[in-house]
């Protein structure tokens, strides 16, 4: 009985501690012309209501480095902050995004210019999607474009969101967990490997 007494005072606190803060990193290789030039590291922790989600990607092509950085905080499933930035070596294609909610709307700065996202709740970012697998999804924001963009199923665990210049980057799931994620960026076609 005192070693049950013992067991019990051991793993109770433990489960306790688990149950109100779970942290979930998933690493992805960036692969360009099947060369390896950069990692992902995706990182969701869930502590009661609140989320937060950060996405770090460090590329290297040749000359030419990527640093880019998402940091999203949520409360009940709602986004209530947003940043991203990027910094981009040589090519001067520094970006950043802040996005904040206020009530019923949200505040985005994209580079110092201020928008309005009016009467709306963020439930579904570009970052959820390295998570969960957006079933019944039909838009997500996108935290460094600082607005929303149409994501479709076609089929088989594989979505397209579709960007506005036409692109559109495939992400592919199996049993609900991402795999892969195919990009058309400015350095070219890259795909994101699940390591």
């Amino acid at each position: 009985m005192n070693s049950f007494f013992r067991l019990l005072v051991t793993v109770v606190p433990v489960a306790v501690f688990f149950l109100q803060t779970h942290a979930q990193t998933s690493t992805f290789e960036v692969r360009i012309a099947n060369h390896a030039v950069g990692i992902i590291e995706a990182n969701r922790k869930m502590s009661g209501s609140a989320k937060s989600i950060s996405i770090k990607t460090r590329i290297q092509v040749m000359l030419s480095k990527v640093n880019s950085d998402i940091f999203n905080e949520y409360t009940n499933n709602i986004l209530t902050a947003a940043k991203s930035s990027r910094i981009s070596g040589k090519s001067g294609e520094d970006k950043q995004t802040i996005t904040r909610r206020n009530g019923k709307e949200y505040t985005v700065i994209v580079n110092g210019e201020r928008s309005i996202i009016d009467n709306a709740e963020i439930a579904d970012c570009v970052a959820d999607l390295y998570f969960t697998e957006p079933k019944q999804v039909n838009r997500v924001f996108s935290e460094t474009l600082g607005r929303f963009l149409p994501i479709k199923s076609v089929g088989g665990g594989i979505y397209e969101l579709l960007l506005p210049e036409g692109k559109k980057n495939v992400y592919k799931y199996e049993n609900g967990l991402l795999v892969s994620v195919e990009v058309n960026h400015t350095l070219g076609k890259a795909i994101f490997v699940r390591i």
